[in-house]
């Protein structure tokens, strides 16, 4: 940080040429699409920065007292960020000996901490030519506490650049996020059945013993024949906390009458929310390709969904895109 001060404070007389500075380096904040709205940029419903705490963390703590102030400031000055989403603002980029480096803040405006796996990111020109793509692991950069701010280093190796332009051409930072396919959600409000169907297990799980405060609870209802030889999985979800939950992943493993594992199958979920003392109910359906034998009668299938690994930090973090097990 110590060239980006020098840079930004060593010639200028006042903190108004300063911000005229940090408003020309910010490129367009790009969204990870954790609210569900189909183009969270059009949003006017926003956040100020300054409403975010800015959270300094690994090599970022150990900055003087003048670098983290630049930092809050160039912060505090970035546009507000899309309430109940993630964005990515790169507020400076600089040409480096090893690559191209995009300084930018990772903005949580939801209202529960986010732990980021993997985040594919390109680099475009002004035409719209990707000169540069990569993927970078942030499961060590660790959570971003909810209503926060962290910033973060991204370097794209020149060795990683199909084309490397001309040095004056400014550089892009872009996130595609992955379509949603319509097909895996049918239904939002029902779980994919039918309104009969729902009602039918809703009635069901008004005869289940409740469940206990504080308590998250993932159960099977109903194991059927499925489309083209597979099978339809029936899953509750009950969630008796004080407040509401992300589920990203659910595992699904399906035993004969011997009690041989016959698929074990990982579904990933987008935007499914069980808010607090609430339920909802799922189905899954489990293709014929992925039996290790054909199932001839589902009625000697058993299905479970098993337990999730107890671990501190994934206890209380949303996890988007490929992420692994059940979290809050």
């Amino acid at each position: 940080m110590s060239w980006l001060l020098e840079k930004w404070f060593g010639s200028k007389e006042n903190l108004e040429q300063v911000r005229e500075e940090i408003h020309k380096h910010v490129q367009k904040e790009v969204y990870l699409g954790v609210s569900g709205i189909e183009n969270p940029e059009q949003s006017a419903t926003r956040v100020p920065s300054q409403d975010l705490d800015l959270m300094l963390k690994g090599p970022w703590d150990k900055l003087d007292e003048n670098e983290s102030e630049l930092l809050k400031y160039i912060h505090d000055e970035l546009p507000a960020v899309v309430r109940d989403e993630v964005g990515i603002v790169p507020f400076y980029a600089h040409a480096t000996a090893d690559g191209y480096l995009v300084l930018a803040f990772i903005r949580n405006a939801t209202s529960r901490s986010v732990l980021l796996q993997r985040l594919p990111l390109s680099l475009e020109t002004p035409e719209g030519e990707v000169v540069c793509r990569k993927t970078f692991e942030l499961l060590t950069f660790g959570p971003i506490a909810d209503m926060a701010s962290r910033p973060c280093e991204f370097l794209f190796p020149w060795k990683e650049f199909s084309r490397i332009p001309e040095e004056e051409v400014p550089l892009k930072l872009v996130h595609k996020r992955a379509p949603v396919e319509k097909r895996s959600i049918p239904n939002v409000e029902t779980g994919g059945l039918d309104k009969e169907e729902w009602a039918n297990y809703a009635g069901k799980v008004a005869e289940t013993a409740p469940l206990e405060d504080g308590q998250v609870d993932l159960q099977v209802l109903d194991v059927k024949e499925g489309e083209n030889n597979g099978v339809k999985v029936v899953v509750l979800f009950r969630n008796q906390l004080d407040k509401g939950l992300e589920f990203t992943q659910v595992p699904i493993l399906l035993r004969d009458k011997a009690g041989r594992q016959i698929a074990k199958v990982n579904f990933t979920l987008e935007n499914m929310r069980v808010e607090s003392k609430s339920y909802r109910i799922w189905a899954f359906g489990i293709p014929a390709s992925a039996l290790k034998a054909p199932v001839e009668d589902v009625s000697q299938i058993t299905a479970f969904v098993p337990k999730p690994k107890q671990q501190k930090k994934a206890a209380s973090t949303f996890v988007h895109a490929e992420n692994k097990g059940l979290l809050q």
